[in-house]
């Protein structure tokens, strides 16, 4: 048997029994993540997500009313476009809130655990499998063997007549028809597939990505402090209009508040160019003096900052708009069929086998 030929069989062997092995999870992994994709529509068309309403209510407006349920807490708002709803996420000793809260009003509309809702348990489910911090390092190597299975079944599919690349046998068995199905569908979604594969285990592994390439660049992110004050924090509005001087344009996406004394405010923008849905643009400023104690626009923020910027939205499909966010939706889909067909095609060969084995002894017989 030629070379090739040996080494496209031994391919064929890891791309099967690696695909088996992996089946179930790949399931609950691309279907969980094809419901994430389209999560803020299918929130707002069903009332989980508040309506948009005509005006935004001040920023003070809504840390006033997270300390009001939640004194003392150390909270972060999360904000989209003039309107929307702002979601808190609340982080107390024994337990995280997750707060949604009208965008007009400031009113809290909703108040659950972060495990909580459809959505939430989706994403549990789609970060970790369930389990926690095991889950999710187990979710990342995921997604390692899913980018390993996608380039095997490439290489194995690569047809030396392309005339016969694309055929469908739906003249044959239904065994014969689901194979087909299965590599035409792998090779027509190989990219997002390996896209959402390398995105996602980079995102699971962030914090190894990030030592080792800052220490390669030679980056050493500090940490500010405040200095101690007697006076009160200065209003929200005055702090965020002292981050939009530091760093003009684009728009406010996150703030994070700290109880701690010695804890800056983070102010977080989107700049125009930048490409992460939420920005990675940072302002911290000492919440009760008004002064800015660090700015830093994401061109000039770390390299694993600058890699994540590209890495989170490619993840998601955010990157390349509706078409791209089409895309991974179908990649979803596409994981839990293929790992659903696969597993099909190994048990209809294994039928036709022990019919084979049967019909073999009965011809002894």
């Amino acid at each position: 048997m030629p070379q090739g030929e040996v080494m496209k069989r031994y391919l064929l062997l890891l791309h099967r029994y690696l695909g088996l092995a992996c089946a179930v999870f790949l399931l609950l992994v691309g279907l969980s993540g094809s419901a994430l994709v389209f999560k803020k529509e299918i929130e707002t068309a069903t009332g989980l997500r508040p309506a948009l309403a005509a005006t935004q209510a001040p920023y003070q407006a809504f840390a006033n009313t997270v300390l009001a349920r939640y004194p003392n807490a150390s909270f972060s708002l999360r904000f989209g476009a003039a309107g929307e709803a702002v979601q808190a996420r609340v982080r107390l000793d024994d337990e995280s809130r997750r707060l949604w809260l009208d965008g007009g009003s400031a009113r809290i509309v909703s108040d659950t655990a972060h495990d909580e809702g459809l959505f939430n348990w989706l994403f549990a489910l789609h970060d970790a499998l369930l389990l926690g911090e095991n889950g999710n390092t187990a979710v990342g190597v995921l997604g390692l063997l899913l980018l390993l299975l996608t380039v095997s079944g490439v290489v194995y599919w690569w047809p030396r007549d392309w005339r016969r690349a694309f055929v469908l046998r739906r003249d044959k068995e239904l065994r014969v028809l689901v194979t087909d199905l299965h590599r035409l569908a792998g090779m027509l979604l190989c990219v997002p597939l390996a896209i959402g594969a390398l995105t996602g285990a980079m995102l699971v592994f962030n914090k190894p990505i990030k030592g080792w390439l800052n220490g390669w660049y030679g980056a050493t992110p500090g940490k500010v402090k405040v200095a101690m004050a007697t006076t009160p924090r200065l209003p929200l509005d005055e702090l965020v209009r002292v981050a939009n001087l530091a760093l003009p344009g684009g728009e406010v996406t996150d703030i994070q508040l700290e109880q701690k004394k010695d804890k800056p405010l983070v102010v977080r923008k989107r700049l125009p160019g930048e490409i992460h849905p939420y920005g990675r643009s940072l302002v911290d400023i000492d919440p009760y003096r008004g002064t800015v104690l660090r700015a830093t626009p994401v061109d000039v923020a770390e390299p694993a900052i600058r890699l994540q910027t590209w890495v989170y939205p490619f993840h998601i499909g955010s990157a390349g708009g509706v078409v791209h966010r089409i895309l991974q939706l179908l990649a979803g889909l596409g994981v839990a069929a293929l790992g659903g067909s696969g597993v099909y095609q190994w048990l209809a060969r294994r039928h036709k086998q022990r019919q084979a084995r049967l019909f073999a002894v009965r011809q002894v017989a």
